[in-house]
């Protein structure tokens, strides 16, 4: 006969709740940035015009965050809070500019002087 174990529903508790973590999307893992922070930057999806002619495009996925200039392909860069997005080898910077209400007004691309040698 078996008896009553009052520690077995924490046990099997523990293993739903493990067991969602490591299925649960990357993004809903990822707590590094917070929902305020990742909602700012989806509303900075969509194409700029930059002071010098050329078209920069931000993609902002669920679990990638992605800049292109002009008609090359998109690059996955990285976001340093919700105003600054860096490139992969950190020598390119987007800055976003925005509105009172958040909206992106403008943008800035800034280059470091040894990326153009």
């Amino acid at each position: 006969m078996k008896t009553w174990n009052p520690l077995r529903p924490l046990t099997l508790t523990a293993a739903l709740l493990a067991t969602l973590t490591l299925t649960a999307p990357a993004s809903a893992q990822d707590t590094a940035m917070p929902a305020a922070e990742r909602a700012m930057l989806r509303s900075a999806q969509g194409e700029y015009l930059l002071d010098d002619g050329r078209t920069l495009r931000v993609h902002v996925g669920v679990r990638r965050l992605a800049v292109a200039l002009d008609e090359r392909p998109l690059e996955t860069w990285r976001a340093e809070g919700s105003e600054l997005l860096v490139s992969p080898d950190g020598t390119r910077r987007v800055r976003l500019f925005r509105n009172g209400d958040g909206s992106v007004d403008r943008v800035a691309f800034e280059t470091d002087r040894a990326a153009l040698h």
